[in-house]
């Protein structure tokens, strides 16, 4: 991750299966240096779908992301985990949260991707919490001639 991850709502007018056009919100998180790139970004990357409003930019709280690259899996799921660190100045343990997101085709799997993922972790954790997201798709940070003009 070289930036920050945003939240970013966007408008945009999709065909509904009966055939009529709708205006929908859709969430996308997006991985920029700051507010100004993530739109910028959001755009580019939703161009092919003709005209685009930004609703609403904030800032994101995800710490890693779990990315299976599988199309099966269509959704994204927020886990916040607890883990254990040792202070060793302190000599006290600390707890410390960790937001990830993962894609996965349901709860179960979701559950099975963070316990693969967190398998060669030397510290302790627990799995606080996992629920589905309204995240549509999550564009990480690329180098690229178009965003960095």
């Amino acid at each position: 991750m070289i930036g920050k991850w945003f939240e970013v709502k966007v408008a945009v007018r999709r065909t509904l299966d009966d055939g009529s056009m709708k205006v929908v919100k859709e969430i996308y998180l997006v991985d920029a240096i700051n507010f100004t790139e993530a739109e910028t970004r959001i755009l580019e990357e939703l161009k092919i779908y003709g005209e685009i409003s930004i609703v609403g930019i904030k800032y994101c709280d995800a710490n890693e992301l779990i990315d299976t690259h599988n199309p099966e899996d269509g959704f994204w799921y927020k886990a916040k985990l607890s883990m254990i660190s040792v202070d060793e100045s302190k000599g006290k343990e600390k707890k410390v949260s960790v937001n990830i997101y993962v894609r996965a085709k349901d709860f179960k799997n979701a559950l099975n991707n963070i316990e693969q993922y967190m398998q060669n972790s030397v510290m302790d954790y627990s799995i606080v919490s996992i629920s589905e997201t309204a995240v549509m798709e999550i564009f990480e940070y690329k180098v690229d001639k178009e965003y960095t003009k």
